[in-house]
């Protein structure tokens, strides 16, 4: 046996098979930053050994060769995306280590480590943050069409702390999507799906060069579906809707050290989006009690009312522009979001018109503005320095409604707040880096960040009925010095690093809010991790392995407020976890690239012997699920101590494996393609929710397929797509929400269908 042969055969018995499929060929991104160097390698069809090529990231705000940037990060192209059937950014989860990517009531829900939010409203970010072309993304309600880029670039996900080169909300991480940029060639794209549950997408792009120096790049994106959850109480299926999406790009080149490029994109919504399901009848469902009524028996059935709508606009822009002075890149990155949603759902689960949560304008503006400037000197050191702001107006007005409230006639349409939530943020960054040896480098550098925020609220008559005010206003002021240090060593094919960071999420201000409150503590993190980056068999073979401890103080969870039953933000303390997560990717022969991932992660609160509890009354029999078990209102000042329990959204165990073969079948070619992500049990509320343990999903595996073939030329690809292969059975969200039940939302089952593209 070679040793060639040894070396594959090892690396796939001590988890090479296990492998992170990144990319096939090398690729730019749409950052702010200067160009990919013109001297890295690019993948080229020779009569040498297969390389999986070069993937250029843009993770340390230059443009770098994934092999040299010292953290962890994974990195997907559009080639890579489409081989693979990567769809959207709930299925990139499959191919990244240690993170969870789903959508709820509405919600993009991102975790990484263990750290994220399932609910990030106005007042209260999401603590992985999400960048698209370079502009920091407010909020998450109502972002999940546009998430899912339409002709998208590379998309990376960092995992760990950022907080020095992305400043706020990134302590879990950072997820950086892209569009892709208009070239100087003709060139053009339409695609056609139709699958279960009467899918249909089109999709188009084309890209025009105007002249030698400007182009400009049209995409577009119409998708129509049923749901796939029907609602027995009408017979109708929930979960459908209907968006389109629209983008256009102009790119400005006049000469080699000047690159201006501004897009602006549309996207419009409605789908049935909080398709919550119940989980339990009477006792445990309070409406039921009385009612009669009982949930569905179907794992993908409901029975309620048809409410569960959800409406919704953005409308983006941004301007980016670029120059090369001398030895220094300066860039300025200017955006501007407005999105505005409406939501109605039927938060008592069953048919009865009993509580109806409505989000009647839920929405805002953001605003910001970047600058920096990145040195190219021919010494040991170079730097990168910039700039921030941001100002955000972000409004939450919503009403409660139904039976539960008809006592309170008199003020027309139920109790309803509207906050006004103002964010500014002002922060500043430096980081150097100096060649100690041709192959020893140490990196350092800060961040510091001042954020100001505040919320403006008026009651109406409802819930001044309950003694609330008419108006109120609250506020406060955080700020945060996030450094970070690193020292590698890379001989080329091995690079080894370690690094330490913090990272920092604002203080938060819950919304909606009725009266006045404390705010919310900033989250501070900091993070050990040590890395080791490997190519080997001739650029066949790359591997990563990254090892890591994490402290992250006064954690801003989302609980159910246990003697109000609403839910409401709390600081838990903290959340330690430490870890070790692999992923590599391996091209044996021709057209053949095998990966995947493996990851371990262990977490626990500390700190948080004063957490909220739901209660429940267990009729004596001294079991929380047992028949007479009924859910109650807490007495005040009703406590548990979860110190050692497990973060949410963190199973102790993640594997995934990929594969993609090109072979021809005579003048045409095909391709075949999986992908399977086994996880263990985890949680999605601190403690499972509580004694019932219902907040829990247990241990599950997803695998996805897909393949096309294409006619001599390759501009032709007709093809086929199976998620979810085995129709496995598994929650998206569970809650239980005191007083009126325990509730799931069901992730999607089998879906399967065909797909048309042609290129020109």
């Amino acid at each position: 046996m070679s040793l060639r042969s040894n070396f594959v055969l090892c690396a796939l018995l001590t988890g090479g098979a296990f492998c992170s499929y990144a990319a096939q060929a090398q690729s730019t991104t749409s950052d702010s930053s200067a160009q990919a160097p013109a001297a890295l390698p690019a993948d080229t069809v020779t009569d040498a050994p297969p390389t999986l090529g070069e993937i250029i990231v843009t993770a340390q705000r230059r443009s770098e060769r994934l092999q040299d940037v010292p953290v962890a990060v994974t990195a997907v192209s559009p080639e890579a995306a489409q081989q693979l059937g990567l769809r959207n950014l709930r299925d990139i989860k499959l191919v990244v280590p240690g993170a969870d990517f789903s959508e709820g009531t509405g919600f993009a829900q991102l975790y990484i480590r263990g750290i994220g939010q399932a609910f990030a409203t106005p007042g209260v970010e999401a603590p992985v943050s999400v960048y698209l072309d370079g502009a920091y993304l407010q909020r998450t309600a109502g972002y999940n069409a546009l998430l899912d880029i339409v002709d998208p670039g590379t998309m990376e996900v960092l995992r760990g702390p950022q907080g020095t080169l992305y400043g706020r909300n990134a302590t879990g991480g950072v997820i950086r999507l892209s569009s892709a940029l208009p070239t100087s060639k003709f060139e053009g794209r339409a695609a056609a799906e139709y699958g279960r549950f009467d899918h249909k997408q089109f999709d188009g792009m084309i890209n025009l060069p105007i002249s030698e120096t400007l182009s400009v790049r049209f995409a577009g994106r119409y998708l129509d579906e049923n749901g796939y959850i029907r609602n027995i109480a009408t017979g109708n299926d929930l979960g459908g809707g209907h968006s389109y999406t629209m983008r256009g790009t102009l790119r400005w080149q006049p000469n080699d050290s000047t690159d201006i490029v501004v897009g602006a994109e549309y996207q419009k919504s409605r789908f049935n989006k909080d398709i919550d399901q119940l989980g339990a009848g009477a006792p445990l469902c309070w409406v039921c009690q009385t009612s009669g009524d009982k949930p569905a028996n179907g794992f993908y059935e409901t029975n309620q009312n048809e409410l569960n709508v959800w409406r919704n606009r953005v409308f983006r822009t941004y301007l980016r522009a670029s120059f090369t002075v001398g030895d220094f890149d300066l860039t300025s990155l200017t955006s501007f979001l407005s999105d505005r949603s409406r939501q109605f759902a039927d938060n008592d689960f069953t048919p009865q018109p009993f509580f109806v949560f409505e989000g009647r304008a839920v929405g805002g503006k953001t605003f910001s503005q970047e600058f920096q400037v990145a040195s190219n000197l021919e010494g040991p050191f170079n730097y990168l320095f910039g700039v921030n702001y941001l100002h955000d107006k972000a409004f939450f007005n919503i009403g409660l409604t139904g039976d539960q409230y008809a006592f309170l006639a008199f003020t027309g349409d139920g109790p309803g707040v509207n906050n006004d939530v103002k964010t500014e943020s002002v922060s500043a960054f430096v980081e150097g880096n100096y060649k100690l040896t041709q192959e020893l480098k140490v990196t350092f550098g800060g961040r510091y960040t001042y954020d100001k925020r505040s919320i403006d609220g008026e009651n109406n008559a409802g819930f001044q009925a309950f003694g609330l005010p008419a108006s109120f206003t609250f506020g406060g002021s955080f700020r945060a010095f996030t450094p970070r240090f690193v020292l590698a060593w890379d001989n080329g094919p091995t690079n080894i690093y370690y690094s330490f960071t913090r990272g920092f999420k604002a203080g938060g201000l819950s919304s909606p809010a009725t009266s006045t409150a404390e705010a919310l503590r900033p989250e501070k993190i900091f993070s050990h991790e040590i890395g080791v980056k490997n190519k080997a068999l001739d650029g066949a073979l790359n591997t990563s392995l990254s090892l890591f401890y994490y402290k992250n103080k006064d954690l801003q969870t989302q609980i159910i407020d246990p003697t109000s039953g609403g839910s409401r933000y709390e600081n838990a303390g903290g959340v330690k976890g430490y870890g070790a997560e692999f992923e590599a990717n391996i091209r044996p022969t021709e057209g053949l690239t095998v990966g995947g991932t493996l990851s371990y992660l262990h977490t626990e609160f500390f700190n948080y012997e004063n957490a909220a509890q739901i209660c429940v009354d267990y009729s004596g029999t001294g079991n929380p699920t047992a028949p007479g078990a009924v859910l109650i209102n807490c007495s005040p000042g009703a406590i548990t101590n979860l110190n050692g329990v497990r973060a949410v959204h963190a199973p102790r165990f993640q594997a995934s494996l990929n594969a993609s073969y090109e072979f021809p079948i005579g003048t045409w070619s095909a391709n075949l393609a999986g992908v399977a992500q086994y996880r263990t049990s985890f949680d999605f509320a601190p403690n499972a929710g509580g004694p019932l343990n219902y907040d829990r999903q247990s241990a599950y595996t997803i695998a996805n397929f897909s393949g096309y073939v294409s006619p001599p030329g390759n501009n032709l690809r007709l093809g086929f797509y199976i998620d979810n292969a085995f129709a496995k059975k598994y929650a998206v969200y569970r809650a239980t929400a005191q007083p009126h039940g325990v509730y799931y939302q069901a992730g999607r089952p089998r879906t399967y269908g065909l797909r048309a593209e042609y290129r020109f």
